[in-house]
């Protein structure tokens, strides 16, 4: 959106993709002084950026400015409530906590916000500027050794004054009177006492409001997508290409921030309504034509959705079976689940043929009336959740697209390495561990090849990123990321089964743990089930063993490597596919014993010898459709995700000394060193801070 804005002013821009907070330094740094504007999209809310960022806000000062307004005559001090600087940094991120540094103590930095910084933030803001101003008086004590050291001072003063203060009357009236400067001296500490003390209390109250803001935990509160759009239209440039991309990052938040969506899909269907029918009015000259009939539709309307993976652009039994929603409310990983899908099929009348048979060449009879079939039967075995309001985008001569598909192929191609069916050198290979020997290396050699190793990683990212983006605008690119996707899902699900299968599970005390090793890590084959082959018998055969492509006695074709960031063993060192496993276990557990308990997820990198630890946060059974006579309150505290883990992370990397890189936009994910992974998950355990 912004792009296309900048592009339709004439306005020179520069488009910078950055991986994480180490990339995002380094660019910055490289940046043209000239540069006045600098926009942070998703990312920059969390941290402090003129510390992180190394900045002086003295060097960007309009100096042709102040050199004109400040004369030999007038005050040479300039107002810093008020600077002209010739440099601006703008924020649009969903993440939160604010940093209340960025958000309330800078010129440089702009936070744009949906207005919950101002309605709910009004104590720490408070807070804040209280230490700030405490922080500018001279001699105040600004750190907590100098605390500690004038507290000490304080009582040790109190202390002699009980003890002494006979002897000193007595010598006070032997000696005639005491020294005028040190009678005022004693007059003024023992009335300064309360005041210092008070001061010490408000200092530590308001220390503590801020400690508690940023411990919270982190999560996403807002779109950054529908934050942008709302800028555009308050100058007049929304329209339908906007809304849907506004629409598109809404819905990116669907599957890990459920209720942020849910607040927000109300405002969308809105908007939909309003630019649609002046779309409408402009291209047919009346609203009520079916504009469903021009072959160059590009029309935007509101449609029903389903919880059913892909279902437009696959078939009814895959798109059950592969999804989320469905598999952890039937339990598709148990012998039982599976037939509870095949009697869901029999009760709708819907033959297995026909659920093997591709949506476009499904009965035309059968889809218009699949809407009641659902809402006859589904509800029965407490999929209650199938069918909602959703947004369609026509286009044209292609087709068209609900914004969850469009989603879904867009994150695929953000998360894939290569062309289906590429045959390169690399991943020929059979993914075994490295040898020994490279551990012996020489320490530099090997901080060399770990850097060039991240430094590869991060250009496949940026490489992806790009793709991405261009399929925003390429309907072709959206196709193909939607084959991707339905082979991405499928290894989701078989390496999930395999993890319950196995048992990997572990129920901590407080958080569940899956540890994924090289045995695991290093097998990337899934398998590919075509329309033309049985698809019940053939999952119930993929079900049967842990190498389940290995051990079903499939032909070659059926088979497919799965690879991402360059190398099969890199499949899980992607965070974006760790987390889509994660929220997969995440759901299957809520839905087995209820437990809402947090996950932690760490993938063995054998190159590096390091682990991906991720921390999600715990996820609830799906009630929609059940939960009515639950309160508004009661239902918002079920579904508010807030992630503590980037904080626990941290302090726990620190105290026990553990090699760690926290370096992701994600604050709940880290790397650390495969050695210190057992303490760090032992002191993780018993810290208290999950």
């Amino acid at each position: 959106m912004l792009s296309a804005l900048l592009k339709k002013n004439l306005i020179v821009f520069q488009l910078i993709p950055v991986v994480g907070y180490t990339d995002l330094k380094n660019k910055y740094g490289k940046l043209d002084d000239s540069i006045s504007n600098v926009m942070m999209l998703g990312c920059g809310s969390m941290v402090d950026l003129e510390s992180f960022l190394g900045i002086d806000v003295n060097s960007y000062l309009d100096k042709e400015f102040y050199d004109s307004v400040i004369t030999p005559q007038s005050s040479s001090q300039i107002d810093q409530t008020d600077l002209k600087l010739t440099r601006k940094i703008y924020i649009i991120d969903g993440h939160r906590p604010w940093n209340l540094d960025n958000l309330f103590g800078s010129q440089l930095v702009n936070c744009f916000d949906d207005g919950t910084a101002r309605e709910e933030l009004e104590e720490e803001k408070a807070a804040y500027n209280y230490l700030i101003s405490i922080e500018g008086e001279e001699g105040e004590p600004v750190n907590e050794e100098e605390k500690e050291q004038a507290e000490s001072d304080i009582e040790d003063l109190a202390g002699s004054d009980d003890d002494g203060s006979e002897n000193r009357g007595s010598d006070s009236e032997d000696s005639g009177s005491a020294h005028p400067s040190e009678s005022s001296r004693k007059r003024t500490s023992s009335s300064s006492q309360p005041s210092a003390k008070k001061k010490r209390t408000q200092i530590k109250d308001n220390e503590r409001k801020i400690e508690d803001y940023y411990n919270q935990g982190t999560t996403v509160t807002t779109s950054s997508s529908l934050q942008m759009y709302t800028l555009l239209s308050t100058i007049g440039e929304s329209n339908i290409d906007y809304l849907w991309l506004s629409i598109i990052g809404t819905t990116s938040l669907n599957a890990s921030f459920g209720n942020v969506y849910d607040e927000i899909a109300p405002l969308l269907k809105e908007e939909v309504n309003r630019l649609q029918a002046d779309y409408s009015s402009s291209n047919s000259g009346s609203p009520d034509t079916d504009l469903g009939k021009k072959a160059d539709n590009h029309s935007l309307q509101i449609d029903k959705e389903y919880s059913l993976f892909l279902l437009r652009h696959w078939n009814l039994y895959d798109s059950f079976f592969y999804s989320n929603y469905v598999n952890s409310k039937l339990q598709l990983y148990t012998t039982e689940g599976k037939k509870k899908l095949k009697t869901m099929f029999a009760r709708m009348g819907i033959s297995l043929v026909s659920a093997c048979q591709n949506w476009h060449y499904l009965d035309l009879d059968l889809k218009r009336r699949i809407n009641s079939i659902f809402t006859k039967n589904l509800a029965q075995l407490g999929l209650t959740d199938v069918i909602r309001d959703g947004f369609i985008r026509n286009f044209g001569f292609h087709g068209s697209i609900s914004a969850g598909d469009f989603v879904e192929a867009v994150t695929a191609l953000l998360e894939y390495d290569g062309d289906l069916g590429s045959s390169r050198k690399e991943n020929g290979r059979t993914g075994t561990p490295p040898d020994d020997k490279e551990g012996s290396a020489e320490p530099e050699e090997t901080a060399d090849k770990l850097t060039r190793l991240i430094a590869k990683r991060e250009a496949q990212f940026i490489s992806n990123f790009w793709k991405a983006y261009d399929s925003l605008t390429r309907f072709e690119l959206v196709i193909k990321g939607i084959s991707i996707a339905k082979l991405q899902q499928k290894f989701i699900f078989e390496k999930g089964f395999e993890i319950l299968q196995k048992r990997m599970i572990k129920n901590l005390r407080i958080f569940r743990l899956v540890v994924l090793k090289d045995s695991f890590t290093s097998n990337s084959t899934i398998t590919d089930i075509s329309i033309n082959n049985f698809a019940p018998s053939r999952h119930s055969a993929l079900i049967g063993s842990a190498n389940s492509a290995a051990s079903s006695a499939l032909n070659e074709k059926d088979t497919v490597d799965f690879h991402t960031l360059g190398s099969r063993q890199k499949l899980f060192q992607n965070p974006l596919i760790l987390t889509k496993l994660g929220n997969w276990i995440l759901e299957a557990c809520a839905e087995m014993d209820g437990s809402p308990l947090p996950l932690v997820i760490a993938s063995l990198d054998i190159d590096t010898g390091t682990y991906l630890v991720c921390g999600l946060p715990p996820k609830y059974p799906n009630m929609k459709g059940l939960d009515e006579k639950l309160d508004e309150k009661q239902r918002r505290d079920k579904t508010t995700v807030l992630n503590t883990f980037s904080l626990a992370f941290q302090e726990i990397a620190n105290s026990t000394g553990a090699k760690a890189r926290i370096d992701s936009f994600e604050s709940s994910i880290i790397e650390i060193r495969r050695e210190d992974l057992s303490v760090f998950l032992e002191r993780l355990t018993l810290s208290g801070l999950v």
